[in-house]
């Protein structure tokens, strides 16, 4: 069943409503993109195939050059490889982008030092992951982090931490639990004349109306500790 949002909301109100995804969003847009230009080489690791490279479009509006490398072949995606063992040579990318994509790997410490080997002195890398998700893409999917745990395999790495931002606090979080209520209707075997207007009335009520409160409510939250997931900026020593 298609979203609603899609529907009947413009793109940018669609997009804000997407608690999992617009603290990502914002965070690539703010922090990464403007040190984007013509004559630097990005890197996303983990990028998916092309509908899931949201932000393709900016990052090339800038003139970087971007290579994207996934586990799996597909459109839009420049390197078949492991994350873990990437097919590049030491410093060559000024920026490395990881977004939602630690969670899936079985070796989290080995993938940070891996992304900073990759890095050039100086070069930024900009990742992302969650704290309270719900297990998806399973198998893979092993691991949720606390900040404490990323600043640890940010330092084990050799990476200053330069900024760190929750996905949202405990408000946004609950909107996202609320909407996920969708997903378990859409899994369970029942007639149709029984599912699909839990459905409709859940992504009316759990998508729409209460997320708007919440996302309200959670703009109070300033010091957040229980949220989604965590936005990462961290940097590569420079050579004096």
């Amino acid at each position: 069943m298609q979203s609603l949002g899609r529907v009947f909301l413009p793109q940018y109100l669609h997009e804000r409503m997407q608690v999992d995804r617009y603290p990502i969003l914002r965070f690539i847009r703010d922090e990464a993109i403007p040190l984007m230009k013509p004559g630097v080489k990005v890197l996303d690791a983990g990028s998916g195939r092309l509908p899931e490279q949201t932000l393709r479009a900016e990052i090339l509006a800038t003139g970087a050059e971007l290579h994207t490398l996934d586990f799996c072949a597909g459109e839009g995606v420049d390197f078949v490889g492991d994350v873990s063992a990437m097919p590049f040579g030491d410093e060559c990318y000024d920026i490395v982008l990881s977004t939602q994509v630690l969670e899936h790997v079985k070796d989290p410490a080995g993938v940070c030092a891996e992304m900073a080997r990759v890095l050039k002195p100086g070069g930024h890398l900009f990742l992302t992951t969650p704290q309270s998700s719900p297990i998806h893409n399973e198998p893979w999917n092993f691991f949720n982090f606390t900040h404490y745990g990323l600043e640890l395999l940010f330092q084990n790495a050799g990476l200053s931490v330069v900024k760190k931002d929750p996905q949202g606090g405990h408000f946004a979080l609950l909107a996202f639990m609320l909407h996920w209520t969708v997903r378990v209707f859409e899994r369970k075997k029942m007639s149709p004349l029984l599912k699909v207007p839990l459905m409709l009335a859940s992504k009316f009520l759990f998508g729409f109306v209460t997320k708007i409160i919440l996302l309200w409510l959670d703009s109070w939250d300033k010091e957040p500790t229980n949220t989604l997931g965590w936005n990462f900026h961290g940097q590569k020593p420079k050579v004096e």
